[in-house]
Formats: structure tokens, sequence, C-alpha cells
């Protein structure tokens, strides 16, 4: 019996800190030019290289959500 077919998604990640219009941006494009079925946004750590974040990874996760 054949597997049914499933469209392919993408992960992105990064800090988040905030999430805004250019993250959902190239999601959004990254999803039309690959035909992916989705996008999920994927908070990361707090980078060595940045100060603090803005948003706790609670909060940036809840944002993404």
């Amino acid at each position: 019996m054949p597997r049914p077919v499933t469209p392919p998604l993408a992960l992105l990640g990064g800090t988040f800190d905030p999430v805004h219009y250019g993250h959902l941006r190239v999601a959004d494009e990254a999803r039309r030019a690959l035909a992916l079925s989705s996008v999920a946004l994927v908070p990361a750590g707090d980078p060595p290289h940045r100060s603090r974040p803005v948003a706790s990874a609670t909060d940036r996760l809840a944002m993404l959500k």
C-alpha cells in the first residue's frame, strides 16, 4: 500500500527576542517558495554573543504559539 505523501515542513530557528514581522515574512516567503506545508519557528536559547534577552524563554515560546 503506498504511503500518503506529506508536504514537507521547515524549521526556522532564532532567538525571536521578540518575534517581529521580519521573522514572519521570512517564514511565509520560504513556505511559498518551497511549497512547504508549514514553517515552525523554534526559539533558541540565549546566545553567548548577545546581552540578556528582552523576553524570557517562556515568553518567547508563548509569542510563537
